[in-house]
């Protein structure tokens, strides 16, 4: 049986038996149960619509000293989303369009009342206020979440900018020897931080999904490369606690996969951290496997204190932690399982975990592995011994770039090399890569090349680059070192190959054959921003004074000749002054205009100096599209970060 739907309706009619007809009628059509106010005073019916509480509004034409026209005009001031239909006695084509016109829905005869064009009339106009109603639900939906979004734009910035100049601070007095009886102090700051920038980056990632604005885009992963970065990230913090850790593969997996690289590391990297988090001794293993409907299952399985069961059902809401805040001893936020539980959503799976309380938990979750192709050997990644940076070696001299789309894999990579006295610089794509050996005075003696990136992958990379006759040694980074895929990497023009996870001494080896030794005092004075080549000149467009001239001070101890600017004009007449700039690095929110005026004057004068992007808050790509933007960092920026610039540039 139909449910009949309530109708709010005002009628206003001065005659009583009108009022009586119109009434008998309304309760006659059928689906609807109509709740009739009658009134006949101008001030009451006004006062009346001013509570925005009517569906729709049945109005008599002749109201005595007023009129039915002179309603209409007095409710178009009015917030309100009533539907109105005209009654009257008689036909007037002249009042019919005046009616419409202050926007009366229908102009009816009482006469036709009781015909099916009254119901009809009103049927449509109580359709036509739905419309409107959804119309305009939607705006305020869409208003709401674009101030949700300027606002968290805005809580970005402001809190990334306070955090450049906390973390940045931080890593210079990091460097200075003399305060070597204070480190543990600084590590603190600088720790507590990054867990600060943790923190803001996964409410912003919660804020995405909850608007359906997180996009997923798929890309072709190597499972071996995956897993291998994996157990580089975290053999060595699980030694540092005393746990085995292990990854254990199925023999019938793809070597290929088809998924969101980026969300489905930021899924692995979220639960493997926190089963060595919550896991005071043991084991963690990460177990991969096919599923049922030829999904993949990931599996990551820990001896730690587990979750009772009635927590179950909670810990992947946001905010939610198997402790309260008042006896936690872990830190968090609990936007983590969260995230990854909406993720794995997104890739076409689901979140699962079993778990007891002293033995343990298991997070397992499945995706659809798209286009699957090839077949994963056996991965040598079972060991649970873990490979410590060296120091033996420091003595060797020479420029090194390291080409990896992870940055926590190109930060390990780079501080093991960096150990041994090189110079290090860096490229998260193939393409990036290209771009810096093809320049005219490119100088480097080695590279490090990971061979699964988005944009451009190794393979491709390196047929271009040899094809333009490039010769400098390429080692290839591959966790499929079989002998067919060594062969088949010569033959594309690499010089060897490191297998993943690094093994150090295997870095070394390689390092010692394709650099030269350097005196070690030469070594021992080495400085993160030395260079063979001049010093670089940079212009700084930033207009947060603190975030200025730290910025400053850290580009000065990478021995950068920096102008800084704290407003889009000073940029500009700083750039009318000089044009040799080999970097322009600048704010998007400056106070006298947007950074993107900026970029567009650059643009306008043909400067090749490298516009780098420096903000609080992720700009608009499609904004950048028209640009010849080199990089964008988010804040807060860090000494790394600032020194692959500079050395890239």
């Amino acid at each position: 049986m139909q449910h009949a739907q309530v109708v709010k309706l005002l009628l206003v009619e001065d005659d009583e038996d009108d009022y009586i007809l119109a009434l008998d009628y309304l309760q006659q059509i059928p689906n609807y149960l109509f709740e009739v106010t009658w009134l006949s005073e101008l001030d009451e019916v006004l006062q009346a619509l001013e509570s925005d509480q009517f569906d729709l509004c049945l109005l008599d034409h002749q109201l005595g000293v007023h009129t039915g026209l002179t309603i209409l005009e007095a409710a178009k001031a009015l917030p309100i989303n009533t539907s109105f239909m005209m009654l009257t006695g008689q036909a007037d084509e002249v009042l019919d369009a005046d009616a419409q016109a202050l926007g009366a829905e229908d102009f009816l005869l009482k006469s036709e009342i009781s015909s099916p064009r009254f119901i009809r009339a009103i049927r449509y106009a109580l359709s036509r206020r739905e419309l409107e109603s959804e119309r305009l639900e939607r705006l305020r939906a869409q208003a709401t979440s674009r101030a949700k979004d300027r606002f968290l734009a805005h809580l970005s910035h402001e809190l990334r900018t306070p955090l450049t100049s906390i973390m940045g601070y931080t890593d210079l007095l990091l460097t200075r020897s003399e305060l070597d009886n204070i480190k543990p102090e600084l590590s603190i700051i600088h720790n507590n931080s990054q867990h600060l920038l943790n923190l803001l980056n996964d409410v912003l990632d919660l804020s995405k999904i909850n608007a359906n604005s997180l996009q997923v885009e798929p890309s072709e992963i190597c499972l071996a490369s995956l897993l291998a970065d994996l157990h580089s990230l975290f053999s060595m913090a699980a030694d540092k606690k005393g746990l085995q850790f292990a990854i254990h593969t199925d023999t019938h997996l793809p070597a290929y996969i088809e998924s969101d690289e980026k969300r489905l590391k930021q899924v692995l990297i979220n639960l493997v951290y926190n089963a060595i988090k919550f896991t005071p001794s043991g084991q963690v293993s990460i177990e991969v496997r096919p599923a049922a409907e030829g999904k993949l299952c990931f599996a990551i399985e820990d001896t730690g204190i587990g979750i009772p069961q009635d927590k179950l059902t909670h810990i992947f809401k946001p905010f939610e932690q198997v402790q309260d805040s008042t006896t936690r001893s872990e830190e968090g936020a609990g936007l983590g399982l969260a995230i990854s539980s909406a993720l794995i959503r997104l890739l076409g799976g689901s979140l699962q975990v079993e778990s007891s309380v002293g033995s343990g938990s298991t997070f397992s979750f499945t995706i659809e592995p798209g286009q699957c192709s090839g077949q994963l050997g056996q991965l040598d990644l079972l060991a649970t011994t873990v490979n410590r940076p060296s120091t033996k070696i420091t003595n060797l001299s020479g420029k090194v770039l390291i080409v990896e789309d992870l940055p926590e894999i190109r930060q390990l990579l780079g501080q093991l090399i960096t150990a041994t006295g090189a110079d290090v610089s860096y490229a998260e794509n193939g393409k990036v890569a290209c771009d810096l050996l093809t320049q005219a005075d490119a100088d480097f003696d080695l590279v490090f090349m990971d061979l699964h990136m988005p944009v451009l992958n190794g393979k491709d990379a390196i047929v271009k680059l040899r094809a333009q006759g490039i010769s400098t040694p390429i080692i290839s980074l591959t966790a499929a070192a079989q002998k067919g895929n060594l062969d088949t990497l010569k033959a594309l023009g690499f010089n060897d190959t490191l297998t993943k996870p690094i093994n150090v001494n295997q870095l070394e080896s390689c390092l010692q054959n394709y650099l030269s030794a350097q005196p070690a005092q030469e070594t021992l004075t080495a400085q993160p921003g030395d260079s063979h080549s001049k010093s670089k000149r940079i212009l700084l467009v930033e207009d947060d004074p603190d975030a200025r001239n730290l910025m400053k001070l850290l580009l000065e101890s990478l021995k950068c000749e920096v102008v800084a600017a704290g407003s889009c004009a000073e940029g500009l007449s700083e750039l009318d002054k000089h044009a040799d700039f080999d970097v322009i690095m600048l704010d998007l929110n400056l106070p006298d205009g947007s950074g993107l005026a900026l970029v567009a004057a650059v643009h306008k004068r043909q400067s090749p100096a490298k516009l780098v992007v420096v903000s609080g808050s992720e700009p608009d790509p499609d904004a950048l599209l028209s640009y010849p933007v080199s990089q964008v960092l988010l804040k807060p920026v860090s000494l790394p970060d600032l020194a692959a610039i500079v050395q890239n540039a």
